[in-house]
């Protein structure tokens, strides 16, 4: 029976797949052939074939932290048919390369565990306020202005440094300088933590054993965009002995102008000596119309594998369903696709199984206004309209009134043009508060905490939620400005307060406009039933009943290429291994277009414009037109509703954490409040303390369960590595540190005779609860001591905060650990325990099987809950005195009655 499950109703091809777990193997998998399946069901079969081999031995790379929670659902549904348990997977690593580097490094090398990983808007801020030290004035590039182009030049140079000595002087400078900085604010950028990675490798030999021992199968998805860095990491992590299986199809490698090689999947059998070679060539997703048009246009590339794509879709292909459509001008395109929307839409298909796929974004809000016209829900993504909202524009009034730039006028003006019932009392009052902070008189840091001011102003002014949709949008855009302020001040806290507030203002200026998208479409836990609008870029691996290709003429897809000044103007060519994959060319359009192609199950419409600036027809266009299935548009057509493709039914994958949870069970509405709309908490100057002790005792924990003494020395070799507060003033740390020092000694005087009852120590655990719906975190401790007489378990959880341990021992946080627990060892723990680090004191509870089964219904009516954005208020005196967002939550009516 189990062998059946594993190969139950796969191809030939795809159980050849599924069956080589004996040698390395490259995998040539074809738009929809089922390969996250096959991954699956091959990365069970090792598990269930080799006993030897163990879920913390195996590594996925996926390209994107999305592909990566499907892959990980798949795989405890199927180890749980299979293998009838799941246990030990929460130590199986899926995820980013990325991810994967920067979790290796923190857990086998202290010196990297205060260290945190900078995003792309992290980083421009970093440039802009470092710039004068790190290597930007070298190259002669401008704050702000050129801010970009110095982290892509920058980034190049970090994957490929192994020819830095072809590099002039001044570039070497101002690369070390970039990380000498980083490295000393314990920052890495995402390419830094793949330089640190293979350096690490290939120098330090106690950490490459670590490695070797860890790693025994590596499977990497997507394996044609890996570029220079990250193909040297999975050459070594083979050279240390693991079994590897790449995954991809060169016809999709579509992020070249990133760096990505798509030489690296070309030749990687012969570089490899790879003797197992799959194509999986069978498109399950797509009609044998779209893959018709797919493939007529990818064969008119000349760099490509041989393999020729066929259809196994059950959907069948009907005369009308792919079609063509020129027209006079662009609104007219626009119309067409409209009119098709609402015509798809009246037979069944659901908005949400419908996109409108660009080339490039400037003709997505054109488009979108047709859709309204037309009252076609839709969601247009990575168009980042925020700050020119009508309520942002009032929440930049805030600082920039601050800063100078305007008056309490223009403020007042702003935010009574927002859509809201303001009380005009209250936001005069409000302002009136505002005028009393001067900046200009400010000296020390801590005085202007910008997250403060705005939560401050924003509780003056009484914006509360009143069950209109359009308050909801306003606390959605401003839940989202709360997190441009969180980014900002995540660099620049320390910042004196006259440089930090102008620095602010310049950020939302010259730089936030580009990168943040209207609250509501970035909420990740609920989506309405709408047209996607978005690049073919952010359509990867995705899939749609049906797509709309729109714009198909010359200099637009395919695209023109871009002047100004560019990373050319700043390094040389000769400097970069295969510098002409940043450029892109005609071949790489080409497998853009046939991305864009194979998104559709079944419907496909592409269009173009006549009239317009450029006239010229697309050879896409013309290509697509080969196929014999590629038809005119004719307007009569009608589209049969009983053949319609397989539609979504699954429920958005939704991942939650222990504190996600514990927020939830104190308050569903402080949840929405902070993850919905995203408020943020303001900074302290304090913050990290609880991380860095809980860090120190980790790694005494895992000492001792290594045997490894703990002496004076090692613990202040450790302070030394771990404990990092980033906001502190030098009196401030040098006070908390003397704290930490108290809490350790009296942790370790306490617990040294019972060190050899630890377990496990900061042991990652993943709860898989089907549906969708995953909770991971971490266990501080587990414990195996004797009580009379008998072994019993105890999981044990560090706190650093004041809360009183009784109050905290019977949180739900605790049985989700018990919980968890139990899917990682099979076993139930004993009891659960509270162990507060600066008092000492502990609580402890029995675990019994109605904790471990409560709190599993209870996170699966939480995740329904949040699913369908039911997520009532918990008041009382007792919850609401002590909320950090009770300003958004209560009238002053209600603030009188509970706080």
């Amino acid at each position: 029976m189990q062998e059946n499950i594993l190969t139950h109703k796969l191809s030939d091809k795809q159980i050849e797949a599924v069956n080589a777990i004996d040698e390395d193997v490259e995998i040539i998998a074809c738009a929809g052939a089922g390969k996250t399946g096959v991954v699956t069901r091959r990365i069970i079969n090792i598990l269930k074939s080799k006993p030897e081999v163990h879920p913390e031995n195996i590594v996925a790379f996926t390209f994107t932290k999305k592909a990566a929670e499907e892959l990980k659902s798949r795989i405890y549904s199927m180890g749980q048919a299979v293998l009838g348990n799941t246990q030990g997977f929460a130590n199986m690593y899926i995820g980013t390369i990325h991810g994967f580097c920067l979790q290796m490094l923190q857990e086998f090398l202290p010196e990297f565990q205060s260290f945190s990983v900078l995003d792309e808007i992290h980083t421009k801020l970093f440039v802009e306020r470092y710039y004068e030290d790190i290597g930007m004035t070298d190259l002669e590039l401008q704050k702000y202005t050129e801010t970009d182009l110095f982290v892509r030049v920058m980034s190049m140079l970090n994957e490929n440094w192994y020819d830095s000595d072809k590099w002039s002087k001044e570039v070497q400078t101002a690369f070390e300088k970039y990380k000498k900085k980083l490295y000393a604010e314990k920052y890495f950028d995402y390419s830094l933590i793949l330089r640190e990675m293979v350096q690490q490798l290939e120098s330090n030999l106690v950490f490459q054993g670590i490695i070797a021992e860890r790693v025994k199968y590596l499977t990497v998805d997507e394996y044609q965009d890996t570029n220079p860095v990250q193909e040297k990491l999975v050459r070594l992590l083979k050279d240390l002995g693991a079994n590897i299986c790449v995954v991809g199809d060169d016809d999709q490698t579509i992020y070249q102008f990133r760096g990505s090689d798509s030489n690296n999947i070309l030749t990687f059998m012969q570089r490899y000596n790879i003797q197992k070679y799959i194509v999986l060539d069978t498109d399950y997703r797509s009609t044998s119309g779209i893959v018709s048009v797919a493939q007529n246009v990818i064969l008119n590339n000349s760099h490509r594998l041989p393999k020729k794509m066929e259809s196994g879709c059950s959907t069948v292909y009907d005369d009308g369903d792919i079609v063509f459509k020129e027209t006079m001008l662009p609104e007219d395109e626009y119309e067409f696709i409209a009119e098709n929307i609402d015509k798809l839409h009246d037979i069944g298909v659901p908005y949400s199984e419908m996109a409108i796929l660009l080339r490039k974004r400037k003709i997505g809000p054109d488009i979108a206004e047709t859709l309204s016209s037309h009252n076609i829900p839709f969601i247009i993504e990575g168009v980042n309209e925020l700050l020119y909202t009508p309520e942002c524009k009032a929440a930049k009034g805030i600082f920039e009134y601050l800063n100078g730039d305007i008056d309490s006028t223009e403020l007042f003006k702003r935010w009574l043009a927002v859509d809201y019932p303001f009380n005009k009392k209250e936001v005069a009052d409000a302002l009136q508060m505002l005028m009393t902070t001067d900046v200009a008189k400010m000296k020390y840091y801590t005085e202007l905490n910008l997250q403060q001011i705005y939560h401050d102003f924003l509780k003056g002014i009484s914006l509360v939620e009143d069950g209109r949709p359009e308050t909801e949008i306003i606390l959605y855009n401003l839940g989202k400005f709360s997190q441009v302020i969180g980014d900002y001040e995540v660099i620049n806290f320390t910042l004196k307060p006259k440089s930090k507030i102008y620095g602010f203002c310049a950020f939302l200026k010259y730089t936030a406009g580009d990168y943040y998208p209207e609250g509501y479409l970035d909420n990740s836990y609920t989506k309405p039933d709408a047209v996607s609008i978005m690049t073919v870029h952010q359509s990867k691996g995705l899939e749609y009943a049906a797509v709309f290709i729109p714009g198909l003429n010359k200099n637009y897809f395919p695209a023109q290429r871009v002047g100004g000044k560019g990373v050319w103007h700043v390094i040389q060519r000769n400097w970069i291994t295969g510098s002409s994959r940043f450029d892109g060319n005609l071949e790489d359009e080409r497998k853009l277009f046939y991305v864009a192609v194979t998104r559709a199950k079944k419907y496909l419409f592409i269009s173009r414009a006549k009239e317009t600036r450029d006239k010229t027809i697309s050879t896409f266009f013309v290509e697509a037109q080969d196929s014999p299935c590629m038809l005119p548009y004719d307007r009569s057509v009608v589209y049969d509703p009983k053949h319609l493709p397989e539609l979504r039914q699954s429920k958005m994958p939704l991942t939650l954490n222990f504190s996600l949870l514990q927020d939830y069970f104190e308050c569903p509405y402080r949840f929405k409040l902070s993850m919905f709309y995203g408020f943020q908490q303001p900074f302290s100057e304090l913050m990290g303390y609880g991380n860095a002790l809980h860090d120190i005792v980790r790694n005494i924990n895992l000492a001792a369960i290594n045997g490894t003494p703990i002496t004076d020395d090692f613990i202040k070799q450790t302070f030394d590595q771990v404990f990092y507060l980033p906001y502190a003033k030098q009196v401030q740390f040098e006070r908390m540190l003397e704290s930490a020092k108290r809490s350790i000694k009296k942790y370790v005087e306490h617990n040294a005779d019972r060190f050899s009852e630890i377990r496990l120590a900061e042991s990652q655990i993943e709860i898989d609860l089907g549906d969708g719906v995953t909770v991971n975190g971490r266990i501080d401790m587990v414990r195996e001591e004797t009580v009379d007489g008998q072994p019993k378990t105890v999981i044990v959880d560090f706190k650093t905060a004041n809360k009183r341990v009784l109050e905290a021992i019977n949180s739900q946080q605790l049985k989700i650990y018990a919980l968890g627990y139990q899917r990682l060892t099979g076993a139930t723990a004993n009891f659960m325990e509270i162990y507060h680090l600066d008092s000492e004191n502990t609580a402890r509870e029995p675990v019994t099987d109605a904790t471990i089964a409560g709190v599993e219904t209870e996170i699966k009516q939480a995740a329904d809950s949040i699913r369908r954005n039911n997520l009532p208020r918990r008041c009382s005196k007792e919850n609401c005195s002590k909320c950090r967002l009770g300003h958004l939550c209560l009238s002053k009516t209600e603030q009188r009655k509970y706080t």
